[in-house]
């Protein structure tokens, strides 16, 4: 996990430029960090620096932009020593969560789904079907799980008609609310999955690097 008393400084330095409801809250800064330290290549700060705003970027004073930059700074570096150590595993316990814990799920899926959403063509590239002569794509499939609960929308579900005819033959109706609830359980295989995709890239990456190095 992300040091949560990093993420809540960076919190309280975004909160002292903006309303609350104008940047990423500190479960959603944790995922959207997430997503951005397993990402396999460098992203320059400057393309998801708005991104802690909604997109926007807000005017601000000498001070703000200095505390601000430290602050973020404390988290990337956090970040990237919790990826080393192994340390970015999904951080929800399902058996654990109350109403309010599934509130911080949500805001935590949806600064995750941001922090994809900066190099989505990747991550529904579909590698690993090519490579595997599959038809589906489990990244591009998990990436799907990730925006249908955040967005509330099973269309974008490639197979949606195989999990209502899952739900069907264990003799439950498979209604929204029900479609939504399953969805959910799936969360942290399919970010499991979406990590263990990255890490793999991420290899390559640093093989096609010392191999050009001593070329």
């Amino acid at each position: 996990m992300i040091d949560k008393k990093l993420l809540h400084k960076l919190d309280v330095e975004l909160s002292n430029c903006v309303p609350t409801d104008e940047h990423l809250n500190q479960d959603g800064l944790s995922g959207f960090f997430y997503a951005l330290a397993i990402t396999p290549a460098i992203i320059d700060p400057a393309d998801w620096m708005a991104e802690l705003f909604f997109g926007e970027r807000p005017q601000l004073t000498g001070k703000q932009s200095k505390d601000l930059k430290k602050a973020v700074t404390a988290v990337v570096k956090a970040s990237n020593k919790a990826l080393l150590k192994n340390e970015l595993k999904f951080p929800y316990d399902f058996s654990a969560l109350d109403d309010a814990g599934f509130d911080q799920l949500w805001y935590w899926s949806a600064g995750f789904l941001q922090g994809l959403r900066l190099r989505l063509a990747f991550w529904r590239s579909g590698i690993i079907a090519k490579e595997t002569n599959q038809a589906s794509d489990v990244v591009s499939n998990s990436v799907d799980i990730i925006v249908a609960l955040v967005e509330g929308d099973l269309s974008v579900l490639k197979n949606i008609d195989q999990l209502k005819s899952q739900l069907q033959l264990a003799g439950k109706e498979p209604t929204d609310e029900l479609l939504m609830a399953t969805l959910l359980q799936t969360l942290p295989e399919a970010y499991e999955c979406i990590r263990l995709f990255a890490a793999q890239m991420s290899e390559r990456l640093l093989a096609r690097q010392e191999i050009a190095e001593n070329a």
